[in-house]
């Protein structure tokens, strides 16, 4: 777990855009930025893990519209610490560094706002500190069961063209493995391939101002070598659908009702949360925010609220 010794700046509310680090005892230094000003106030948890808060943030802004957000890098990424120790890339190190979030800017409970792998750090987080958590938001998740997720991955891929998938696994063979001599441009290349790919399997290549791929070399390429495999690898076969009877926060999952496979693993988070709801928008998928910023952003308003979503279902 990251202890707070010390910060480098303040949050003020009355600041559009301030930055800091938050000082841990274990020598990893975390890298926050605060947008937007309100009373209200939310955390985001990006994915990856480690992708870097610019993998959100930048087609994130509609969230800042009258309340203080609070992004952070996790460790092992974007501007945070980049451990010497692998070790420190673990669930729980990031279960951690959200739980110092918390502490560091004194909430009693948060509310939060997850994207695609950020959903296991917080359902990881809700495991040890359910009381701690009011609100909460994932938008493109992972799935809440391990088995199901990888599943969905894997079949994305079943129909594609050959020559597309080694166009694709080239780059991020070498971002993996570490042997990439430029790490932006085989990070630029991997997300181009995987357009292509999309496009030819029907999909319409969608592209958000946001990208993993914003990082400082060092960091994408330390990111996805370590955080990106070490992180997922330490939560093993996760299936939170029986691990989160404790926590009462109601959770609104948001999802491309186009990705209909994908719709199927988000309903598990139903099952795994008692007072959780799936908000489906047409015309998107997993990318949703990206393809439907106005109703995902109006829902994600109204549920911060206190309202469900007109449209957002629930398990009988």
């Amino acid at each position: 777990m990251l202890t707070i010794t010390s910060c480098s700046s303040s949050p003020d509310s009355t600041v559009v855009d301030n930055t800091g680090y938050i000082e841990g005892s274990d020598g990893v230094r975390l890298f926050y930025r605060i947008a937007g000003a309100g009373s209200d106030t939310v955390v985001v948890v990006h994915g990856g893990p480690g992708a870097g808060m610019d993998a959100v943030r930048l087609d994130f802004g509609p969230l800042s519209t009258g309340r203080t957000v609070i992004y952070y890098d996790q460790r092992g990424g974007g501007k945070s610490t980049l451990p010497t120790d692998t070790t420190l890339l673990g669930a729980h190190h990031h279960v951690g560094v959200l739980e110092a979030v918390r502490q560091y800017f004194g909430f009693e409970q948060m509310d939060v706002v997850a994207h695609s792998f950020g959903s296991i750090i917080v359902a990881e987080y809700a495991t040890l500190y359910p009381h701690r958590l009011r609100r909460i938001v994932f938008v493109g998740a992972t799935g809440p069961r391990r088995s199901s997720a990888g599943a969905l991955a894997r079949g994305r891929f079943v129909d594609a063209d050959t020559s597309l998938l080694r166009e694709m696994y080239q780059p991020m063979s070498e971002l993996l493995s570490g042997t990439a001599d430029n790490p932006v441009a085989a990070c630029e290349a991997y997300r181009e391939a995987g357009a292509k790919l999309a496009e030819s399997l029907g999909e319409p290549s969608v592209e958000g101002r946001g990208s993993e791929c914003l990082m400082a070399a060092s960091a994408l390429s330390y990111y996805f070598r370590y955080t990106a495999q070490i992180g997922p690898a330490s939560v093993g076969k996760w299936d939170y659908t029986t691990t989160l009877g404790s926590l009462k926060a109601p959770l609104l999952v948001i999802y491309g009702a186009r990705d209909s496979e994908g719709i199927a693993v988000q309903r598990e988070w139903m099952e795994a949360v008692d007072s959780a709801r799936l908000l489906a928008i047409t015309e998107a998928g997993k990318a949703v925010h990206v393809e439907r910023p106005e109703s995902v952003f109006e829902a994600i308003n109204a549920f911060l609220g206190g309202r469900w979503p007109a449209d957002a279902e629930q398990i009988p």
